[in-house]
């Protein structure tokens, strides 16, 4: 057959018995046959090296990190549109019903059937930016267990290459007593790998790497998978951020705290995003006071950073001088807790307070300086914000007129 009709894509040629047991293409590997000798010391190394190699595992953690970030910022930018929208929604609405209009016009039905619907897809995005954070948590997890599984196959092999010279060295004890030669007792003047198979044939089989990787890996994932949701998510930074950057958008104004970690979660492991405190009663006695002054510079915070030690939040440059002046680790400034600088981060959280704070604050302004003595008053009423009236108007009992 011509070599060209190969290219071609026509059937290949089969190969003759002797040429089939001499040769294997890419897909017809021979058969698994189990380690007959321990890995010698050059393979050994090279597992050691594998095992070090923390590198290659930090590339991996860098990525999942930054996913993490941004499925935070997603979920953080996507909720607070869908606010946004609403609170449109309801300005509308509230300004309509205080001119006493009862019927809903044009603007205000398509910007209703426009909340409606973006309401329905947030959701669904918010749903699967909530399972993607769950699989990298997961990921992360995994590349944490894979550290575990190389260090366990390479302490086995090394438990290996141990049990198998015990039969040499108990065979060079018999030789000193009955005097024997090496070449009496079967040559071990060989190799090292020749000299730890002499005498081996009653040990136990040897566990190939591959066997032992795979074993240590299905071992690990199976007690990874049965820990709960609560132990796996709840109680990780990561998910943890994730909640509270979800758990603002939803509630900028309102100061909520966020529900327990504990009801993040049903018994079949289901996120549950309603596990807000029950009654009104609950939320007006819990509400949080947002303070968002450092407690070093007794200033407004413009870059605030938290700490995995304690809750308290302080102004970067701040803490960073507070810390480096005592040698890089000191006792919180308002607690007991000691805190280091590799403690410190970026308050995300937190700054999307300080900026939402400080938006408001122009708003406000832009507000009182633009608008007239009218407009402020409808502003009181409708919005529920305490604009204080000139004195004048106050004190002449001036009305405002509610059909305007």
């Amino acid at each position: 057959m011509p070599p060209g009709r190969l290219v071609q894509g026509s059937r290949r040629p089969q190969p003759t018995a002797s040429a089939s047991t001499s040769a294997h293409n890419g897909s017809d590997l021979p058969p698994y046959e189990p380690p007959s000798h321990p890995m010698n010391d050059a393979g050994r190394q090279a597992l050691a090296n594998l095992t070090n190699n923390n590198a290659e595992m930090r590339k991996y953690e860098d990525h999942l990190s930054k996913s993490a970030t941004y499925l935070r910022e997603a979920v953080g930018a996507i909720n607070d549109t869908l606010f946004a929208r609403k609170s449109q929604l309801t300005g509308k609405i509230e300004k309509r019903r205080g001119r006493g209009e009862s019927e809903k016009g044009e603007d205000e039905a398509e910007l209703e059937e426009y909340v409606n619907k973006l309401h329905g897809d947030v959701t669904h995005l918010t749903d699967e930016i909530e399972a993607a954070l769950r699989q990298v948590i997961d990921y992360r997890a995994e590349v944490q267990r894979e550290k575990l599984v190389l260090g366990s196959v390479a302490d086995q092999v090394q438990s290996e290459k141990s049990r198998r010279e015990r039969p040499s060295r108990k065979r060079k004890a018999a030789q000193r007593v009955s005097g024997d030669s090496d070449e009496e007792m079967g040559g071990v003047d060989a190799e090292p790998e020749e000299a730890e198979a002499v005498g081996a044939k009653d040990e136990a089989p040897l566990t190939g790497v591959r066997e032992a990787l795979h074993k240590a890996r299905d071992s690990n994932a199976r007690q990874y998978r049965a820990t709960s949701a609560y132990d796996r998510y709840a109680s990780n930074n990561e998910y943890i951020a994730f909640k509270k950057m979800w758990h603002d958008a939803q509630h900028p104004e309102d100061q909520v705290p966020l529900p327990d970690a504990s009801t993040w979660f049903d018994n079949q492991g289901r996120p549950i995003w309603d596990g807000a405190p029950a009654g009104d009663e609950d939320l007006i006695i819990e509400r949080e006071v947002q303070d968002l002054t450092c407690k070093l510079t007794l200033r407004p915070l413009k870059e605030p950073y938290a700490n995995h030690k304690c809750p308290h939040v302080f102004e970067k440059t701040a803490i960073m001088e507070y810390l480096r002046g005592t040698g890089g680790k000191a006792q919180c400034p308002v607690c007991t807790k000691e805190l280091r600088i590799k403690d410190l981060y970026l308050d995300e959280l937190t700054l999307r307070k300080v900026k939402r704070a400080a938006r408001a604050a122009r708003e406000s302004e832009d507000r009182s300086s633009n608008a007239d003595p009218d407009e402020q008053m409808d502003e009181s009423v409708l919005m529920g914000e305490s604009t204080q009236l000139r004195s004048g108007r106050a004190n002449n009992g001036v009305k405002q007129d509610d059909s305007e």
